[in-house]
């Protein structure tokens, strides 16, 4: 697994808001990991996509907030080949759930924890197709 490009490319950004709206309506599963939360669901097309957010109810300041989107997205960027056994594809949605701002190693520790428990929850499923 050391051939895996640390990137992070526009094709694994989840921005559609289609795909957004089906990732909450229904049909998804969420692991936590305080502060951090993830929301995901399988899907047919290969390829991981992310999406982070962080809501103005904890920090009003966008540079507080996108510091944390920083944070999350290199965590993730680093660690992503935690996920990448999995045979088809994979929406997630990292939440942040608390109005103060970890250190770096922190939100590092509770990625990994978050990737490793979504990783063992799509392994005892049976696959999508």
């Amino acid at each position: 697994m050391d051939n895996v490009p640390h990137t992070l490319g526009k094709e694994e950004r989840l921005c559609s808001r289609k795909a957004i709206e089906e990732l909450f309506s229904g049909g998804h599963q969420s692991v936590s990991a305080y502060p951090i939360r993830a929301v995901f669901m399988p899907r047919e097309e290969p390829g991981i996509r992310i999406m982070v957010s962080v809501s103005k109810r904890y920090f009003k300041r966008a540079v507080k907030r996108n510091r944390i989107k920083r944070q999350i997205r290199e965590a993730y960027r680093l660690q992503k080949e935690l996920l990448l056994p999995l045979n088809g594809g994979l929406d997630i949605a990292f939440l942040w759930t608390s109005d103060e701002i970890l250190l770096t190693e922190k939100v590092f520790q509770k990625m990994h924890n978050i990737l490793q428990r979504i990783h063992e929850s799509l392994s005892s499923v049976p696959s999508v197709s």
